[in-house]
């Protein structure tokens, strides 16, 4: 464990799994009070690392900051490797999480995230630096867009419903206007006339059922992947799917997640995985059955999703993507996230010095050959 000493602050890189362990009750105290989002809680950076992250062979580098040994910030990332580079990413599965700084919004905290990127930066041996889908709202991420080395940054939209406060359910229902045409209940009543509709929230501690239930759920979306022609690294990640069942289960740390299912006949016909809110509830993963999607269960799914976040006092987020039910549940409001890489190192700079020599003279070997093979002597040879 690396450290340094500024006045009472300092700032430490854990590399130990015994030690990240150890970070529980004091990372659980700090995650209430900065009213964290599930992906920056010690459940869901257990989980990620021991049944991703580890079993993959990458290597914890979690940024911790004490002041007056008090815990005040957490950053869990981790380093990997590919080829003869490091990159330096975020801990957990690449399934769409957002990336943040866990620390209390206060007066310390620019201060603290700032701290923590030039740790990131100059204390993790990273050759490049990889931060999907960061606010652009958070200090974070003007703190990245300001590098001088920025191999790239992509925009995604992203969208969040406000809850909290809205009054009744019904009364929030006729705020919103319609979705296709149709207002909250009507899918359901589509779906009823091919049989018995029925909604439940599956009891955390039925392990094998969520199994089940989430394999199918995978199924779904592997084949909706294959029709629209989109993959996923993650939709094929055994790793994954397990770690989203630990999300709702595990021995080792509190539950983190619902799963509500779509029963049509008893049978499933979607479901859709739910963090539980502190106060933000996040949207994480939803697959449905495609023999049914004239009568829309997915978007029945996503309204059990709201209504089940709106009963229980938490606002919802539904992450990065520009689909339209996203933006009918959030009114409209809409922000910016933005997944940047950025080169740390010197041998990182010549990797990509390396790379673009190497298209280059790639591109000047194809306009040779297209000129030997158009030239005089290729023509008379076809005239021959």
């Amino acid at each position: 464990m690396n450290k340094t000493t500024h006045r009472a602050r300092r700032y430490d890189v854990i590399t130990d799994e015994a030690q990240f362990r150890a970070l529980q009750p004091e990372w659980d105290a700090l995650w209430t009070r900065a009213q964290g989002h599930y992906y920056q809680s010690f459940s869901y950076g257990w989980l990620a690392w021991d049944h991703v992250s580890k079993p993959h062979g990458r290597l914890l580098r979690c940024i911790v900051c004490r002041d007056d040994g008090q815990l005040v910030m957490i950053w869990p990332l981790e380093a990997v490797k590919r080829a003869l580079w490091t990159y330096l990413v975020p801990l957990g599965p690449e399934g769409g999480d957002y990336t943040s700084v866990l620390v209390a919004d206060d007066a310390s905290a620019a201060a603290l995230i700032e701290g923590a990127w030039h740790t990131a930066r100059r204390r993790c041996g990273a050759d490049f630096i990889h931060m999907p889908y960061v606010r652009e709202t958070l200090h974070l991420y003007t703190l990245v867009s300001r590098e001088r080395h920025v191999l790239f940054a992509e925009a995604h939209q992203a969208s969040a419903a406000r809850l909290r406060g809205q009054g009744t359910w019904d009364e929030y229902c006729r705020s919103l206007g319609t979705l296709f045409g149709k207002r909250p209940g009507t899918f359901v009543k589509r779906l009823a006339k091919e049989g018995t509709v029925a909604v439940r929230v599956v009891d955390p501690a039925e392990e094998r059922e969520t199994a089940s239930l989430i394999e199918w759920m995978f199924n779904c979306k592997r084949s909706w992947s294959d029709r629209v022609g989109k993959r996923s690294v993650w939709l094929d990640s055994p790793e994954f799917e397990r770690f989203l069942g630990k999300l709702i289960h595990s021995r080792d740390v509190p539950s983190m997640a619902r799963l509500i299912v779509v029963t049509l006949d008893d049978a499933p016909v979607a479901g859709i995985i739910v963090s539980v809110g502190n106060p933000w509830a996040s949207a994480i993963f939803a697959g449905y059955d495609p023999y049914y999607g004239r009568c829309c269960p997915g978007l029945i799914a996503v309204e059990q999703c709201v209504k089940w976040a709106f009963e229980n006092g938490f606002d919802l987020d539904f992450g990065v993507g520009a689909e339209r039910f996203k933006s009918y549940w959030a009114r409209g409001e809409a922000t910016t996230a933005w997944t940047t890489q950025i080169v740390n190192s010197k041998w990182g700079l010549l990797a990509i010095h390396t790379r673009r020599l190497a298209r280059v003279l790639a591109s000047l070997a194809r306009r040779r050959a297209h000129r030997a093979t158009t030239g005089p002597d290729s023509a008379l040879a076809s005239h021959r």
